[in-house]
């Protein structure tokens, strides 16, 4: 087996808990079996859960309460191939958690996201579209509080922009005008 093929089948070691199919070769079989391999696991996990923690507080926050983070941070382990470096962690977590079936997760993750960007200097104007009323989630999720189940459902944009005073205005399409 080439050095690359070796490497390439450790690195599937860390992101999976599946079987290791018996005809691999011894090395791999004992990795496989080790306790530093699960403890190697559980490292990885907790850097990536302490990253997000730190650089996506809403969406890690909602996650957390909803009791979908560890799940949600070791499939993005598992379906990523991760950079070392935190700066870019937060937003392919982000991006992939933009389209979850449950709509207040993928408006939060993509509401950070955008606004992440922009505070990177991008300079478009962006749109998120929200099916509550976003201010008193948002609120309670950078507060670290729990998310109130009963929000007030209705239609709500939030407009995220460099040009924006606070970054980001919060409009209700019911009114037309902003809330924040």
């Amino acid at each position: 087996m080439n050095l690359a093929t070796h490497q390439r089948k450790l690195l599937a070691l860390f992101r999976s808990n599946d079987e290791v199919p018996p005809d691999e070769d011894a090395y791999i079989q004992r990795v496989a079996r080790s306790k530093d391999l699960e403890e190697a696991r559980g490292n990885i996990l907790l850097w990536r859960v302490w990253v997000l923690e730190r650089t996506a507080p809403l969406t890690f926050n909602l996650l957390k309460q909803r009791n979908l983070l560890q799940e949600t941070v070791s499939a993005f382990i598992r379906g990523h191939n991760i950079s070392p470096f935190r700066e870019t962690q937060a937003p392919a977590f982000l991006e992939g958690l933009s389209g979850h079936q449950e709509n207040l997760i993928a408006s939060v993750a993509q509401f950070e996201l955008a606004l992440l960007m922009v505070k990177q200097g991008d300079c478009g104007f962006y749109v998120v579209r929200w099916h509550v009323d976003p201010l008193r989630i948002l609120n309670s999720l950078a507060r670290g509080s729990p998310v109130e189940d009963e929000a007030h459902e209705g239609a709500y944009e939030i407009h995220i922009s460099q040009e924006l005073p606070s970054g980001f205005r919060i409009v209700s399409l019911h009114d037309k005008g902003a809330c924040a």
